[in-house]
């Protein structure tokens, strides 16, 4: 037989659980809103001259830096990403031109932060809940840098939480067209 403390007991663990829950699901819709790009300048560098751009390498090794991420850090999404890189810095009127002759040098990185989800239990209790699910944060930054002097003049970046449903060609192209839409 339950008594009365054991009552108000799990009727607390359920309200806490449920308000819990309820943060959650706020945080979770925060966090899956439209992410948000973020810029450093050198307000220095004179932009407006600049008309070609050459990568800092043509190996594909930029994305093979950091640690070991084997779904994101693939020569398959570093070609996406160049690929829509050069598309948009073309779009702006930026030549690819040789490295000899560039305006610009331009990098990227990829990176990712992994979480994992836990829901407790109707004991309110995480630890009966078993493993959690795994939650992949992917962040793209880009690098502009003077030719000349080999100075970074612009960084920009955004971060995204993948999906495993998500096409890496349009998450590819989203974020670069975001954070390129800055550079100016």
């Amino acid at each position: 037989m339950q008594t009365r403390s054991d009552l108000a007991s799990k009727s607390f663990s359920r309200r806490l659980f449920a308000r819990a829950a309820i943060l959650g699901t706020v945080a979770l819709t925060l966090g899956c809103a439209t992410s948000k790009v973020y810029t450093e300048r050198d307000a220095a560098f004179d932009t407006s001259a600049a008309k070609s751009y050459a990568w800092v390498t043509e190996d594909l090794i930029l994305i093979q830096f950091g640690k070991n991420q084997p779904n994101l850090r693939t020569d398959e999404n570093e070609l996406l990403v160049r690929r829509a890189m050069e598309r948009e810095l073309e779009a702006k009127g930026l030549a690819k031109v040789d490295k000899t002759e560039a305006d610009y040098l331009v990098a990227f990185s990829v990176g990712a932060t992994i979480r994992y989800r836990i829901e407790g239990t109707d004991e309110g209790s995480l630890a009966l809940a078993g493993p959690g699910q795994k939650q992949t944060k992917g962040t793209l930054n880009i690098y502009i840098l003077d030719a000349k002097t080999k100075d970074e003049v612009w960084h920009g970046w955004t971060s995204k939480w993948l999906s495993k449903n998500d096409d890496p060609t349009e998450v590819a192209d989203a974020a670069v067209h975001k954070v390129l839409a800055e550079f100016k």
